[in-house]
């Protein structure tokens, strides 16, 4: 039978935020179509139990203060302040525990329910149960998405040094509590990693020609100004700190010449590092992306590379102009240059991003229908690869770093 690891996939944001997800359960139904919905929920059991998923990395996403205080236009603010109040709660660090909560809650309230040929849940803690999942559970594991999360509210009078230690005693729980991996970078500032700037490009006509525009009439992004290694910054350590407590990094986000640093780390450490969700500069030559040396780079360290499920970051906006349901065929693409570039298949993973604030693709747009992807992996790769790229490297990666 085939088998999904998704490397990066968010159903306690959704249930965090939306008030018509608030009961903690999978077993919750919402239209979830083909369209870039915010009220989707794309992983619900429905689809879940008809989909190929064996592990789910449950990134959790506390929405960064200021992003929401300076990234949100106007008019956003206002709906955001209307619809998702829970947004705008101030301690990031609570938040990010209530999320762990939902989960948690989910996953028994959901097998609480369960019917003769259901799939069964179940919360992961260590690498070590990976093997164990069966074909008809579904293993999900704590992870999260910006280091905000851990608390970018400084006491007064509490200073670099002691801020610090009050993250590294933050980051120990959450090796205890069962978190896997960390994106360190996101939307917006902290101390601990650079961010891209996160801007999407859509197509547009105008005149008979196809051209592109940023998609940020909802909200601004914004760059960080810093660098690796700056002072009053922390990236180094707390990459290290992860790698020293096994927890895997992330590196989706991340400025590239910092996620060139954490290459170096990765080595020196021993660790594979995960892009969780992201495309190719060869295909669409974004910052988020990856370069193809830089795809050498994790080959090298042992980390993968989830595709993520959105053609707004696989292929130009001029390409995307004309919307076909080809969204399988980009990520066979990806698949087929990452091999190109390696020499082999133990880099490529999958990370869907469902339940994120993405435009899916049109032929697999809930985990119901990864059916089709893995079958269209299986039938370019072989039954070898297409297992290796499906879950075999993603489990694989996880044993190495999630230790």
């Amino acid at each position: 039978m085939h088998a999904i690891t998704d490397l990066h996939v968010h159903p306690s944001l959704k249930m965090f935020l939306w008030p018509h997800l608030k009961r903690r359960t999978f077993r919750q139904r919402m239209i979830s179509g083909p369209f870039f919905n915010p009220l989707s929920f794309r992983t619900q059991f429905s689809y879940l139990q008809q989909s190929p998923m064996r592990v789910m990395v449950v990134a959790h996403y506390v929405v960064e203060q200021d992003f929401l205080r300076y990234g949100l236009k106007p008019w956003a603010s206002l709906v955001a302040r209307t619809g998702m109040p829970r947004l705008f709660e101030s301690d990031p660090w609570q938040s990010f525990q209530t999320m762990m909560e939902i989960l948690e809650d989910a996953v028994k309230n959901t097998n609480e329910h369960r019917q003769s040929g259901d799939k069964t849940l179940r919360i992961l803690r260590s690498s070590a149960e990976l093997d164990s999942v069966r074909d008809d559970e579904i293993g999900m594991i704590h992870a999260a998405e910006g280091s905000n999360f851990l608390g970018l509210d400084r006491p007064e009078g509490m200073d670099l040094d002691a801020y610090w230690q009050r993250t590294r005693e933050r980051l120990q729980r959450c090796k205890e509590w069962g978190v896997c991996m960390i994106t360190p970078a996101h939307f917006w500032d902290t101390l601990f990693m650079p961010q891209t700037e996160g801007t999407e490009w859509v197509p547009y006509k105008s005149r008979g020609v196809i051209g592109r525009k940023r998609d940020d009439g909802l909200v601004h992004m914004k760059r960080a100004t810093w660098h690796w290694g700056d002072p009053g910054t922390l990236a180094e350590p707390f990459v290290r700190t992860c790698m020293e407590l096994g927890m895997l990094v992330d590196i989706s986000h991340t400025q590239e010449h910092a996620r060139w640093k954490i290459y170096e780390l990765a080595r020196e450490y021993h660790r594979p590092v995960v892009a969780s969700h992201v495309g190719l500069k060869s295909m669409f030559n974004h910052e988020y992306n990856l370069s193809d040396e830089e795809v050498k780079a994790i080959h090298g360290v042992g980390g993968v590379i989830g595709i993520i499920l959105s053609k707004r970051l696989l292929l130009p906006p001029e390409q995307r102009y004309h919307p076909k349901a080809d969204g399988i065929k980009d990520v066979l693409t990806v698949a087929d240059r990452i091999l190109n570039l390696t020499g082999d298949l133990s880099s490529i993973a999958i990370g869907t991003d469902f339940d994120g604030f993405t435009d899916p693709m049109k032929d697999v747009y809930n985990a119901g229908m990864l059916n089709g992807l893995t079958q269209a992996i299986y039938d370019h790769f072989g039954e070898e690869g297409g297992k290796a790229i499906t879950h075999g490297n993603g489990v694989r990666a996880l044993k190495q770093g999630w230790t």
